[in-house]
């Protein structure tokens, strides 16, 4: 048996509580992991209230991201270069439930986790890190370029900032002013987002690629500054991609290859993905009032 956050209806933070589960076997390519760290992300917020509909039957697990230590192994469970995975390895990346002491998880959403890569960074990366890589490979950019990101400030926008200047792209991120020194330590140029926020972007000049990390204000302000529906993208603004004709965030860069990259980027140095505050698994409730809430710049992760 071990412990795992479950809620037996959607609603509010409330719902969830940790329960005695029991401990299943890994079955063909899958891997059984003892939880080091688990993320807390706005998807799972928009789950359990019901605003993303599921039909799983309840009581219901919850979470993805992960970090933490190999239990056991089932037949045939690799990694993506075809090695096999062993009890006792280090790994990070996604399993259902994952907000919890022990999950469930495939093979081939499993990667090595770098050694000098805290766990609770790594084991909150999966979701956030892969989302922005699917953003540039949607829009991708270059030295030509200079890409508008909304919510430059959030987990998402701020390795998509990351990603984008390593290419060459001039990066103007939005935020609040609070978070402006932030967004100016990851390459970008701050501007404050809300009112007027159209006209301090126009004061930066030409833009020729926006991606959305927060809702619809960076796609408005592309609108109005010319910028071509194909060349912006969106991760929270589902009503505005049909309204405008933005294309959605393509899935298809969600790869442990991808993953692995990222990883070693934080790795070296070369991509930093803070940890705003981290809670025990009896704090549920609080860590996912902290991420339905204004807080400091950087992942809710849980460690169990």
């Amino acid at each position: 048996m071990s412990r795992a956050v479950m809620y037996d209806e959607v609603g509010a933070p409330e719902a969830l509580h940790v329960s005695e589960v029991v401990d299943a076997a890994p079955g063909p390519g899958q891997v059984a992991v003892r939880i080091r760290a688990a993320g807390v992300n706005p998807y799972d917020a928009k789950v359990r209230s019901g605003f993303i509909p599921l039909k799983t039957a309840f009581p219901r697990r919850i979470g993805s991201d992960l970090a933490g230590t190999v239990e056991a192994v089932g037949e045939g469970a690799a990694y993506a270069d075809g090695t096999p995975i062993e009890v006792g390895d280090e790994v990070a990346g996604s399993g259902p439930g994952s907000i919890a002491e022990r999950t469930l998880a495939k093979s081939s959403a499993l990667v090595r986790r770098p050694e000098n890569v805290p766990v609770e960074v790594a084991g909150s990366l999966w979701v956030a890190g892969l989302t922005a890589v699917s953003c540039v490979t949607t829009v991708p950019v270059g030295p030509d370029d200079t890409l508008l990101v909304g919510g430059a400030s959030g987990a998402v926008g701020m390795v998509v900032c990351q990603l984008a200047v390593a290419t060459g792209a001039r990066v103007i991120g939005t935020g609040s002013r609070a978070n402006a020194e932030l967004i100016r330590s990851l390459g970008a140029e701050p501007v404050e987002y809300g009112d007027g926020a159209g006209d301090r972007v126009a004061a930066h000049g030409t833009i020729t690629a926006v991606i959305d990390c927060h809702g619809r204000d960076a796609l408005d302000i592309g609108i109005s500054r010319g910028v071509p529906t194909e060349r912006m993208t969106a991760i929270a603004a589902y009503a505005a991609l049909d309204e405008l004709g933005v294309p959605n965030v393509e899935r298809a860069a969600r790869t442990p290859e991808n993953f692995a990259m990222l990883l070693d980027r934080i790795a070296s140095g070369e991509l930093a993905f803070p940890v705003a505050q981290t809670f025990p698994l009896g704090d549920i409730v609080a860590a996912f009032t902290a991420v339905e809430s204004s807080h400091a710049p950087g992942k809710i992760v849980v460690i169990p």
